[in-house]
């Protein structure tokens, strides 16, 4: 991803809160650049379809007590290969922050909306489920952020120690704390070693918690990139923990002895 990019997503994730009440429309030329921008994030493992029908985001009769979403017919389809849920958070959250930097209002979707309508408009590969949907629209209030987990739950780390961190991985920590997930659960830990910082999940969450794990990266990656840190994920072992390792060449030199304040593995 390209570093202006990056910055604005990460400056979006800062205001970025659940939207469920909008209003208007969004012009036509705001709908294909975004239309656009959604092919753009396609790729072998999740792909997302973006557009503007009826009928979608109307819950199910039989799901009218939970909250669902008013005002807007415009949405974003999120659909895996394989079952890849962490690949479908991970774009799903870059097409959300997309959306908020331009003014629009986002909220992710696990079961609140029209799966039969839905199905109409897509032709899925014998491989392919549809994960999420993303209600997408012109706010009708200022969104407000729902409180979130502290670093202490997330990480283990008392205050003291994640202050002796380096600069990226606090970042990388606090960008990762806003993060959305399904019912705001927040179902993942962060564990932080000196050259990397491993999300692993804690719950599945309704059967949405690799697709909240799959968020939070996202998050973590625009957090570390602020501050100059770039990085690849890797995959570790059957349960399929993900870990953030930047390339040596984005560390600053200052941080390569620094103190974390707990002891490492070996």
């Amino acid at each position: 991803m390209a570093a202006d990019m990056m910055k604005k997503w990460y400056n979006a994730s800062k205001k970025r809160a659940s939207v469920r009440s909008f209003e208007g429309k969004i012009n036509k030329e705001l709908y294909y650049i975004l239309k656009d921008f959604a092919s753009s994030l396609n790729n072998g493992a999740a792909r997302i379809e973006f557009k503007i029908k009826g009928g979608v985001l109307e819950r199910p009769r039989f799901l009218s007590f939970l909250g669902g979403v008013n005002g807007t017919n415009c949405f974003a389809a999120v659909i895996v290969r394989d079952d890849d849920k962490y690949m479908g958070g991970y774009i799903g959250e870059a097409f959300v922050l997309e959306c908020v930097s331009r003014g629009l209002g986002t909220c992710w979707l696990g079961g609140t909306y029209n799966k039969r309508s839905l199905k109409n408009y897509f032709d899925l590969d014998d491989d392919e489920a549809l994960l999420c949907v993303i209600a997408v629209g012109k706010p009708a209030e200022e969104p407000h952020q729902a409180p979130k987990k502290s670093v202490e739950q997330l990480t283990g780390l008392t205050s003291a120690e994640f202050s002796r961190l380096p600069e990226w991985q606090q970042e990388a920590v606090n960008t990762a704390r806003l993060a959305p997930s399904a019912l705001n659960k927040q179902p993942w830990e962060l564990e932080v070693e000196r050259d990397y910082i491993r999300i692993i999940s804690t719950k599945r969450n309704f059967g949405f918690g690799d697709v909240d794990c799959g968020i939070a990266m996202l998050h973590i990656e625009l957090g570390a990139a602020a501050c100059g840190v770039y990085g690849d994920w890797y995959f570790d072992g059957e349960d399929g923990e993900a870990r953030f390792v930047p390339f040596a060449s984005t560390l600053k030199n200052e941080n390569a002895d620094a103190d974390y304040g707990y002891e490492d593995e070996d």
